[in-house]
């Protein structure tokens, strides 16, 4: 196994565990025993576990980074997007445990590194959505302030699908989607 693929191994790892137990309970041992190697070879590709948590991070933001990578803003249709993020609450909810887990953590670490990362993820977020929603409203003020509404929504109706096995996701995402269609025809009127 190469450096990159153990590297990996244990970044997958650190998110199970960082999942499955929350960032102040994990411990380098249980991370190291997720990947079934030594505490020792942890310790040899991240310093400590706020790194391996950085790194946990960067990798999650990477990945759905890449999944609209390559699409022009106007290639995706609203409907596919809403689509894909509501679909991640209820068959990837582990990615909204773990978005909770940071935002917990960046809140309770007033002007340090993890108050940073959260800040950059709720950017990164409105800045993924503001660009394809510019092209939909035309004015880029309102894009950014719609983009941080989805983020809102989108969190919230996660959290509510994730913490009540039996509420219904598919109904406030069919509304929001009229609600959305209503504003831009009403944009496009204007």
């Amino acid at each position: 196994m190469s450096k990159q693929e153990k590297r990996k191994l244990l970044i997958d790892a650190a998110y199970n565990v960082f999942v499955k137990k929350g960032y102040l309970n994990a411990s380098i041992k249980d991370i190291a025993n997720e990947a079934n190697i030594t505490t020792g070879l942890v310790h040899y590709y991240f310093k400590n576990k706020e790194e391996l948590l950085l790194s946990v991070q960067q990798e999650v933001q990477t990945y759905y980074q890449r999944k609209y990578d390559g699409h022009p803003g106007d290639s995706v249709s609203l409907e596919e997007v809403l689509h894909e993020i509501k679909t991640r609450a209820e068959r990837n909810s582990d990615w909204y445990r773990w978005r909770y887990e940071i935002y917990s953590l960046g809140i309770k670490d007033k002007g340090g590194h993890l108050e940073k990362q959260v800040e950059s993820i709720l950017k990164n977020g409105r800045k993924s959505l503001s660009e394809p929603m510019q092209h939909i409203v035309g004015n880029s003020q309102d894009a950014s302030a719609l983009s941080s509404i989805l983020l809102a929504c989108f969190d919230g109706l996660a959290l509510q699908k994730i913490v009540d096995d039996q509420f219904d996701i598919d109904q406030p995402y069919r509304l929001l989607t009229e609600l959305l269609e209503l504003y831009i025809n009403k944009s496009d009127s204007d």
